[in-house]
């Protein structure tokens, strides 16, 4: 989903209309009485430099979905990285955006990072009594996106502590430590090479929300798969839309099984309700810096359960894993 680049507006115009366009009744029906990290009043500013809010300070239905989803996003992420900000006191943080497409949800995190350094009251609970210095790289192959992130950057002063990359991943340069990850509907094996790269880096935090997982579903399509009538799982990936289905939810869950095998604490949440994108769940995985057996030994049960396919992920990190489970 993109939007178009909307001509510049006198700040405090914007601020008038978005006052008098926001009453009581809109924001509650906007809302619906929770507190969300942006608001379409205190930040109209950020929402209309990132073309989530029209010149008149309203917002389509295609803009409410977006932000509502970032909104989300933003909720589930902020505790860990607080927690992370509070146990590393004085040290900036690093956050790599793979894929980063239009850098909604990393320009956001890099304002509302300002907001707390600089001694507003943020509306994100946790981030209260939070100071922490943020640099956000975003990468992604679509020169047209990189080109949009960085103006949209430049207009709401975060130059300083942004940068972007038009190249793949593998052709990223990156520095040696990275504090968090995350990928927003990277498709397919995208993904995995986000969580690849975290897992390398020993990231602390990951947080990934999938998109079109192809490749189990391909799979359970070869001679090599599971045939009918040999597992009970033979009725679902041969029925290809219980397959299709099916196919995303196990990939996901051997993705969260090698993440919990590498030392990671991880879950797989709705980041926001299907009513509003049927591509909904975030993997959120906090580094606990131990190796586990548990994780490593639920993975391979779900592999043979499947029929031992190989996914991107598992290739990805297989000299990592052959060095610590060399079983």
């Amino acid at each position: 989903m993109s939007f178009p680049i909307l001509k510049p507006v006198d700040p405090s115009e914007l601020a008038r209309r978005a006052r008098s366009h926001w009453t009581p009744d809109r924001l509650e029906r906007l809302m619906a009485g929770k507190r969300l990290p942006l608001h379409p009043v205190t930040h109209c500013a950020f929402l209309h430099a990132t073309g989530l809010m029209d010149d008149d300070a309203s917002v389509t239905s295609g803009q409410v979905k977006k932000f509502l989803q970032i909104n989300h996003m933003i909720n589930l992420i902020a505790p860990p990285f607080q927690a992370l900000a509070k146990a590393m006191p004085g040290r900036a943080l690093t956050l790599l955006d793979a894929g980063c497409g239009n850098s909604w949800l990393s320009l956001a995190f890099a304002f509302l990072a300002r907001e707390a350094s600089t001694g507003h009251s943020p509306q994100i609970r946790d981030w209260r009594d939070t100071r922490f210095d943020l640099h956000v790289i975003g990468v992604d192959t679509n020169a047209t996106v990189i080109a949009q992130s960085r103006d949209r950057a430049a207009v709401l002063g975060l130059e300083s502590v942004m940068s972007f990359q038009c190249c793949t991943l593998q052709e990223a340069v990156l520095p040696d430590r990275l504090h968090a990850v995350m990928a927003l509907h990277a498709c397919d094996t995208a993904t995995d090479d986000a969580l690849a790269l975290g897992l390398k880096k020993q990231a602390d935090l990951l947080a990934v929300a999938p998109c079109c997982q192809a490749e189990l579903a391909q799979y359970f399509k070869t001679p090599d798969a599971l045939q009918k009538g040999a597992s009970p799982l033979g009725v679902i990936v041969h029925s290809p839309n219980l397959r299709r289905d099916a196919a995303a939810t196990f990939t996901d869950a051997l993705r969260l099984a090698l993440v919990r095998s590498m030392g990671y604490e991880a879950s797989a949440t709705e980041f926001i309700p299907s009513a509003h994108t049927p591509k909904n769940r975030l993997i959120l995985a906090e580094r606990r810096g131990r190796w586990n057996k548990d994780g490593r030994a639920e993975f391979l049960a779900l592999k043979a359960a499947l029929g031992q396919p190989e996914l991107a992920l598992e290739r990805a990190v297989s000299q990592e894993l052959a060095a610590r489970f060399p079983d």
